[in-house]
């Protein structure tokens, strides 16, 4: 895997942006301290002592017209250099945002199963809005952070050394505070065992949530749920730690940056009375005391952002390297015939085989029927063929060329899937039937609604075709209507090649009847691959493939697979027998 795959990517437009920013930032840092030497020089002045002749230092009026000057140019600098910044900000993060779910969109299904929804949700949330904005309010920040110090203690140390010194080693003593902090930080690792426990909680608060219904009806709370409970805890005692190891130390250096205008008091009395320093540089002292070191409390906030911003990085950058599927430049045109092979194929996860030499062949105008029991690898053998499953070895082809040989659109126009629990995205019904497709033809979505018995219930609603679905719409789909939407969604995109995985799953009996008429019609000459559930929904296919423990074990159509009493037959005896069964009540005893 390439860990240096570049994640903020520096364009010239945000690079001048940034370089803006920081320039327009240096400018309102240096005239921040401007008033307060234009105070010291009216000082000198009035006491009989000015630096310069006095036409170029001109009267105190012009003084205080210099000092207005400067603090609206500061104003004006310090405004252009936050719209610059966060400006550059903007770009750059809509830039990873794409690029990340633009790589996600093409990294196969087995990457996206070893991935927790929390932290996938961090990543597009925290990760970038690290980024985003330490480039829109933390640059600003550290320009001002580290050049106010640095200018304010030259000026001082020039204006006047004995007072300049304390104020030097007040900086320095900041500053050990603060190594000190950042290596007992590198040391005990506490920012990875902070964000790795605040990833896990919030998979945890996600998977909580999902389950809350459940959790309801049970009448459990937090403490049933120990994956909540533990992660909870865990997360409250790295913040313990945290608080207990560097509360003190953050508390001295606050209280070391608060001090320079008490030293300027306590030092400044003895050394005026000395002779070693006048009123007005005591006075210059003070009034800068207030501001000199107090960036540095920012600077520190700045470092901690840094750190949690490079594991940011390092998590971008590793979904940004995961390998993706190799693809090749054919088009769909190249298929003739709508032949689907599988030859030796194999899937692992890690260690764990879940299919293993598995071959067949599903001519055009075919249905093809995948069975077995709870974990045989139906599903998993769907989602290969589909190019939805990483292939460890072995080949899928379509009429001998491998599916790898299209790239993703051109795959995508030969091969349509319906799953158990299609996916409903928010927007309306027709861009759910015409998904991917922008500016659809209305005249074609209500053609395939129609093929797929939907159109009466669809054109029923007030908004019709129009009406908002999926998260947060105005009308909530049952199991059944979903499923019939996403038979649309096949209706119109006619592929001559269709993988169902169980698409009446959630219908009732009448549901049920209506989707297998419309699969009748939808799926007619077409090659069709099923994973079935109900047995009795494949019984007319032209071949079946009975899976166990991950192996095609068994092979044939129905009636041949009853006949050999192996598998296959006792899965269907299992299934007339759970049909059969039902709820009895005793009869009312008479008395």
């Amino acid at each position: 895997m390439d860990t240096q795959v570049t994640v903020i990517r520096v364009t010239p437009l945000v690079r001048l942006l940034l370089a803006s920013a920081l320039v327009f930032g240096a400018v309102a840092t240096l005239l921040l301290p401007v008033p307060c030497l234009v105070a010291w020089l009216m000082l000198e002045q009035l006491s009989g002592n000015p630096l310069w002749p006095q036409s170029l230092l001109a009267g105190p009026e012009q003084l205080c017209l210099w000092a207005l000057l400067a603090v609206l140019a500061r104003w004006l600098a310090s405004f252009i250099a936050t719209a610059l910044s966060h400006l550059a900000a903007m770009v750059v993060a809509t830039d990873v945002r794409t690029r990340v779910l633009e790589h996600l969109g093409r990294l196969p299904m087995s990457w996206h199963a070893s991935q927790t929804t929390g932290g996938l949700k961090k990543v597009f949330t925290s990760d970038i809005g690290q980024i985003e904005g330490f480039l829109a309010h933390h640059i600003p920040d550290a320009v001002s952070a580290l050049l106010l110090p640095v200018a304010s203690l030259i000026c001082l140390v020039l204006v006047n050394g004995y007072l300049g010194a304390c104020f030097v080693l007040l900086f320095v003593l900041c500053l050990v505070v603060q190594l000190s902090s950042y290596a007992r930080m590198l040391k005990g690792s506490v920012l990875e065992r902070y964000n790795a426990a605040l990833e896990e909680l919030n998979s945890a608060v996600v998977e909580f949530t999902h389950g809350m219904p459940v959790i309801k009806l049970f009448n459990r709370g937090l403490n049933s749920f120990s994956k909540m409970q533990h992660c909870v805890e865990v997360f409250r005692d790295i913040q313990i730690q945290g608080y207990r190891t560097f509360a003190p130390r953050w508390a001295l250096f606050s209280t070391l940056t608060l001090l320079p205008f008490t030293v300027a008091a306590v030092a400044g009395a003895p050394l005026y009375l000395a002779g070693y320093a006048t009123l007005s540089e005591v006075t210059l002292f003070l009034m800068l005391g207030c501001v000199c070191l107090s960036p540095l409390t920012r600077l520190v906030r700045l470092a901690g952002i840094a750190s949690e911003l490079t594991q940011s990085i390092a998590r971008l950058r590793s979904i940004l390297a995961a390998p993706v599927e190799e693809t090749g430049s054919f088009t769909a045109s190249v298929v003739r015939k709508a032949r689907m092979q599988v030859c030796n194929l194999r899937v692992c996860y890690g260690e764990k085989t879940a299919l293993n030499n598995i071959s067949f062949t599903a001519e055009p105008g075919t249905t093809t029927a995948i069975v077995g029991a709870s974990g045989s690898g139906k599903s998993t053998l769907a989602c290969a063929i589909t190019g939805l499953e990483r292939i460890s070895s072995g080949t899928v082809s379509i009429d001998g060329y491998p599916i790898s040989a299209f790239p993703e659109h051109e795959f995508a126009s030969l091969i349509t899937t319906v799953f158990q629990s299609p996916h409903i995205f928010s927007g309306t019904i027709a861009e759910n039937i015409a998904l991917g497709v922008q500016d659809p033809d209305i005249r074609a979505v209500e053609e395939a609604a129609r093929r797929a018995h939907c159109s009466q219930f669809i054109e029923a609603l007030p908004n019709g075709y129009a009406s908002r679905i999926g998260e947060g719409g105005e009308v909530h789909l049952s199991g059944g209507q979903k499923q019939r939407i996403a038979l649309a969604r096949m209706a119109y995109r006619a592929t001559p090649i269709v993988v169902l995985d169980e698409a009446t799953s959630f219908a009732d009996a009448e549901s049920e009847a209506e989707i297998q008429a419309a699969l009748s019609g939808l799926l007619r000459d077409r090659t069709v691959i099923v994973v079935a559930h109900r047995l009795h929904t494949i019984a007319r296919a032209d071949q079946i493939l009975v899976l166990q423990e991950g192996e095609l074990v068994e092979q044939g159509s129905h009636e041949h697979l009853l006949e050999k009493g192996g598998v296959y037959a006792s899965l269907w005896q299992a299934h007339h027998k759970a049909r059969s069964w039902s709820i009895r009540t005793r009869e009312a005893c008479s008395c």
